[in-house]
């Protein structure tokens, strides 16, 4: 009867090992393998408040190539993911909104807009935005900041 509590409790424990290092949060730099394989460039804008940091990066989000993956805006906010939703369908551009409150679809977008914690990760974009970056040292949110980037 021990021997089998024992096969039993190591069966248990190998998988919960096995289920706690897919959710380890410890160490992003072994997340997304593939994706850190892949050549990237990332920009950063860095500047002081209403030097067109946000403003040259959804210029080059409307310039994304549809046929490499079109292009994403990723916010802080609701509202600035709507902004730039309406910006870009305003300019022509066709794109699509998704928030913890809301999604709006749109046929054929070739962009998409989101909070951060939305962002679609398995598409292959031509141009990401990441706005406000900064908040990936922001102790509760950080990890979606992380997440998009890498």
């Amino acid at each position: 009867m021990l021997a089998r509590y024992a096969r039993a409790a190591r069966a248990t424990l190998q998988r919960q090992l096995a289920s706690s290092s897919t959710a380890d949060m410890r160490r992003p730099e072994l997340w997304y393998p593939k994706a850190r394989l892949s050549r990237r460039k990332i920009v950063y804008h860095g500047g002081p408040t209403n030097s067109g940091k946000t403003y040259h990066a959804l210029e080059a989000l409307k310039r994304a190539d549809p046929a490499k993956g079109g292009g994403v805006y990723a916010g802080p906010l609701r509202l600035l993911a709507l902004e730039v939703y309406e910006r870009m369908n305003r300019a022509g551009v066709y794109c699509s909104l998704a928030t913890g409150q809301e999604r709006r679809d749109v046929p054929f977008a070739t962009h998409n807009s989101c909070t951060i914690e939305m962002v679609a990760l398995r598409p292959r974009w031509d141009v990401a935005v990441v706005d406000e970056i900064q908040l990936l040292g922001d102790a509760h949110r950080g990890h979606s900041w992380t997440r998009a980037l890498l």
